[in-house]
């Protein structure tokens, strides 16, 4: 028994004191001891007096910090650089696709770590007694805490491996307020478009702020909540500091500080011009709290702000006529020239009050949500009316793209000018009818990776294509988004599981950066390249991000749950999310689905197994009781509690 324990006490002196050995990326450490335990290393300092330095051939690293009760991402990758975090420090291989393994080091509290790039090479310092050491993927499949997920279904590792490559590479690359912004005179919140400094610098409320937070709401980390948060709050306080006291939300912020309220642009031949963006912000910053709230809770943030969303909604107002209809000029596309009244802006505009109006009545605001609901119903119901009020082509059977300050119809076959007013429901049923058999007649020219904006991009003439080219014409992340939605809507799980794998397909040829614009090589920009525009760019990242978690795998914020699940899914499986806001695990089997609550406290979730399960009826069975229902429930879990749905039939 002595030599037992005596052997036992020397295994033990020896794996604590064992050498972390250098392997694919760590190719040095110095000053340090490890213990390893179920794959994580436990590392002190030999010499409590210096730092462990770990040396790593790469030059990509993600900080998290934590400041004033507020995460931070600090992401550095680049020639040089320096910066120290108090959180986390990830070191990724340069190659998104490489096999080798990215390194996690986890601190406890108080201590910090820094990292500094020189001749492709971080040297990390770690000012800890003790700290772990994790390895995942090389873009690991997790959220910046190490909480991991899984899409285990059949081309589920493709569709993991896409949200991955695209989160650790732009979307939190994209947030520079703590690191290149934060001596801009507007820093916080400050969010790029592009990693590409020379395209585009400035931050961009106006559609970009839209998507970027799609995507961090769907991907739901502790701190993508916190960025979209302060991406808000920027929008206010540059709709403050509007000099005509409009409170626009501009277009910009640049890096000196300029704000662009006001941007007018010309088409090709300079015989007619519009306004980019007059409306898109004031309308998306409406949406985005919403879903913010939805996620949070927050209603002492939702109070604080409500005037700052009465306001912005004001402006919207004064730009819609005594009909209900809304003038916005251009609202996604910058490039072309919609110099008036525009079908998908007010479809926008009456959506949008709809949910200001919720908003006023989570807040007991009885009379101010009477009456932007009332704003909202006038604006759906003049834009399904016929033309010249409305916007609804009688002859052609379908909604008109614009109509300009000179009242003359541009009736091109536009997708979102369609589908929105579907959608929201403020179509008639021969409306309704009529917009799906339009999507269906020019399906091949719509899914042009993976959502083309027109039928016809020929049809646009030079009055209407702006100076700098006829790139809103094509596939843009924005317009896919709402295409997934209608997709979704019409409980098509082949549709959003094919646009998915197309957009994961074309990301792995360029180790899951994305371009702007897609599929120009057709009509216009025929030189056999797939993309134009800015490169490493945010929309396709974000939107996927948004359309894979929310849209597919059904995984939703609710007002009247914790969360809402809605699968979409074409295969059986099991995904799992454990992240904080959504820690879940779920099972969809030819037998019914199996939901787990994988937080340390009861939660609700809206359950509607409709797009998977077609009309069928369930027994459900959960610790409690057992019971039949259709497929839409609201249940109740306990901590670690988990609940059946069985078909029955």
């Amino acid at each position: 028994m002595r030599r037992f324990l005596v052997a036992l006490f020397l295994l033990n002196s020896f794996v604590i004191h064992a050498q972390i050995k250098p392997s694919g990326i760590l190719v040095n450490v110095k000053n340090a001891n490890a213990k390893t335990a179920k794959g994580v290393s436990l590392v002190s300092a030999q010499n409590s007096s210096n730092p462990v330095q770990l040396t790593f051939q790469t030059h990509t690293c993600v900080g998290i910090n934590r400041e004033d009760n507020k995460w931070h991402v600090l992401p550095l990758n680049g020639a040089s650089g320096k910066i120290s975090v108090n959180t986390n420090l990830w070191i990724l291989p340069q190659d998104a696709l490489s096999k080798d393994n990215a390194y996690l080091i986890k601190l406890s509290d108080r201590d910090s770590v820094t990292a500094t790039i020189e001749n492709d090479r971080i040297t990390v310092n770690v000012y800890s007694p003790k700290f772990e050491l994790h390895t995942a993927e090389a873009r690991p499949h997790s959220d910046c805490f190490n909480n991991r997920y899984a899409i285990n279904i059949a081309g589920g590792d493709a569709l993991a491996n896409t949200l991955a490559g695209f989160y650790w590479g732009t979307m939190l690359q994209s947030v520079i307020e703590k690191t290149k912004a934060k001596n801009y005179p507007y820093s916080s919140g400050y969010v790029i478009s592009t990693l590409n400094p020379k395209a585009y610098a400035g931050s961009y409320p106006d559609v970009d702020h839209e998507f970027q937070i799609k995507g961090r709401l769907a991907f739901g980390s502790d701190l993508d909540i916190d960025v979209v948060k302060r991406m808000m709050e920027l929008q206010f306080k540059l709709m403050q500091d509007d000099p005509e006291g409009l409170f626009r939300d501009p277009c910009s912020v640049q890096p000196s500080g300029e704000r662009e309220y006001h941007i007018r642009r010309n088409s090709q031949n300079n015989k007619s011009n519009a306004n980019m963006f007059l409306l898109t912000g004031n309308m998306e910053i409406l949406e985005e709290a919403f879903h913010y709230f939805e996620a949070t809770k927050d209603s002492s943030w939702l109070n604080k702000n409500i005037d700052n969303l009465e306001k912005a909604a004001a402006l919207t107002i004064a730009n819609t006529d005594q009909y209900g209809r809304v003038w916005s000029d251009v609202y996604y596309e910058d490039q072309v020239m919609k110099d008036g009244r525009e079908t998908m802006s007010g479809a926008l505009a009456a959506y949008t009050f709809q949910l200001l109006a919720q908003m006023e009545n989570i807040l007991n605001r009885g009379d101010q949500s009477a009456y932007y609901t009332e704003i909202s119903k006038k604006i759906a119901t003049q834009l399904v009316q016929p033309l010249p009020k409305g916007f609804w082509d009688e002859k052609e059977q379908r909604f008109v793209d614009w109509v300009d300050r000179n009242g003359v119809k541009h009736n091109h076959i536009h997708l979102l000018a369609n589908i929105l007013p579907v959608m929201f429901g403020y179509t008639t049923e021969t409306q309704t009818q009529a917009v799906a058999k339009l999507v269906n007649a020019n399906l091949n020219e719509f899914q042009r990776f993976p959502s083309f904006i027109s039928a016809d991009v020929a049809a646009y003439n030079k009055y209407e294509i702006g100076d700098g080219g006829p790139y809103d014409l094509c596939a843009a992340g924005r317009y896919w988004w709402w295409d997934a939605s209608y997709w979704k809507w019409n409980n098509n799980n082949d549709m959003l599981y094919k646009q998915l794998k197309t957009v994961a397909a074309e990301a792995v040829k360029d180790s899951y950066y994305m371009g702007e614009r897609y599929d120009m090589n057709h009509v216009y920009y025929v030189d056999n390249k797939d993309w134009h525009g800015a490169d490493m760019y945010y929309e396709y990242p974000c939107v996927y991000t948004s359309v894979l978690i929310n849209d597919f795998l059904g995984i939703q914020h609710a007002l009247d749950a914790d969360l809402r699940i809605k699968p979409s899914l074409n295969e059986y499986g099991t995904i799992e999310f454990t992240n904080p806001l959504y820690n879940i695990r779920y099972t969809i089997t030819s037998k019914g689905f199996k939901l787990k609550n994988l937080a340390n406290k009861p939660r609700r979730f809206a359950v509607d197994l409709s797009s998977v399960f077609k009309d069928k009826q369930f027994q459900l069975v959960t610790k409690s009781k057992k019971e039949v229902i259709a497929s839409n429930a609201i249940v109740e879990l306990s901590a670690n509690g988990e609940a059946n749905w069985t078909i029955n039939n």
